[in-house]
């Protein structure tokens, strides 16, 4: 009997011991902390997305409500006459008044440049005449300038002018009349043989527009060396001609 007694009092301190050793060792475990969420982060990601997304929306409608414009394809001096061959199209987003569409080609084709126009420059209809720079009374006539005696700068087609006779010792300088630049032969430099400019001076050739009056004066000028050039608008004088 005190057998019994004695083997279920070490059962009990056993069981005591192992309920005493687990309490311990869960005590020693910590619990995971709970994954923290952030909102703000999330809104902010959907945000993003749903404002790239119309941002791409935005590009494409726009790229689609592009136009085509027409555009020259080389240089062309103020007073020439457009072909189809002169003319390129382009396509542009902005709605600039006075551009010419692609549909309008035949708005352009035959009618003159009141300014001169650079290749690829967009065409703008108010740059654009019915007429021909030369009308009833007018003449083209070609003169030949001295060093000296125009702009340094140059002088471009389109730019109008005012012609002198440069006067003698005992005949003084007169007006001969204003004139419209039609073409422009650039002058040519002259060098030596050791590749130095020469002393000569250089010279400037021009055709000019000038009313038909004028032409014995301008050209009695040019030929005896006596006549110079000042400018007095540049690129706008064949407007409204």
């Amino acid at each position: 009997m005190s057998s019994t007694a004695g083997t279920e009092s070490v059962d009990r301190q056993r069981q005591r011991a192992q309920r005493s050793a687990g309490g311990a060792g869960g005590s020693s475990r910590l619990p995971a902390a709970p994954k923290r969420r952030r909102p703000a982060v999330a809104a902010l990601a959907a945000l993003l997305v749903v404002g790239g997304a119309l941002i791409a929306g935005l590009l494409a409608v726009r790229m689609d409500e592009r136009q085509s414009y027409l555009q020259v394809s080389r240089d062309i001096a103020a007073g020439e006459r457009i072909e189809r061959g002169d003319l390129t199209v382009t396509r542009v987003a902005a709605d600039v008044p006075g551009l010419i569409e692609q549909s309008q080609a035949g708005v352009a084709i035959g009618k003159y440049m009141k300014v001169a126009f650079s290749k690829g420059q967009l065409l703008d209809s108010r740059s654009l005449s019915d007429r021909a720079p030369l009308q009833d009374n007018t003449a083209a006539v070609g003169i030949t300038l001295a060093e000296g005696r125009y702009p340094a700068g140059g002088l471009a087609p389109g730019d109008q002018v005012r012609l002198v006779r440069i006067g003698a010792v005992s005949t003084p300088g007169a007006v001969i009349g204003n004139a419209v630049v039609l073409a422009v032969k650039a002058p040519a430099d002259k060098g030596s043989g050791l590749g130095s400019k020469s002393s000569s001076s250089e010279t400037q050739t021009l055709t000019v527009v000038v009313d038909e009056t004028l032409v014995t004066a301008v050209a009695d000028a040019s030929g005896n060396n006596k006549i110079a050039v000042a400018l007095l608008k540049s690129g706008t004088s064949l407007k409204g001609r």
